[in-house]
């Protein structure tokens, strides 16, 4: 074991793969903004809430299934698409 040298492997581009996520998973979204007058307003304002969590966790779905397709491989990310 002593006599046994250790180097560290360098793996080819190829099979080194980057997550690709599309900016609009990383980027921020604003806080829905509507002034609020009546009650009816405020309805108006969670439904405003209501579909941008809808948003976020379709997003986080998409994100998901995009680091799930990497961890896969290249055969994986082929896979998925010619379905």
């Amino acid at each position: 074991c002593s006599a046994f040298e250790s180097k560290p492997v360098v793996m080819p581009t190829e099979w080194q793969c980057t997550p690709e996520v599309p900016s609009y998973l990383l980027n921020p979204l604003p806080a829905p903004d509507r002034p609020v007058a009546s009650n009816r307003d405020l309805l108006s304002l969670l439904a405003d809430y209501e579909s941008q969590r809808r948003r976020f966790n379709a997003d986080r779905t998409a994100t998901a299934s995009i680091l799930e397709r990497l961890a896969d491989g290249p055969d994986g990310a082929e896979q998925t698409t010619a379905e």
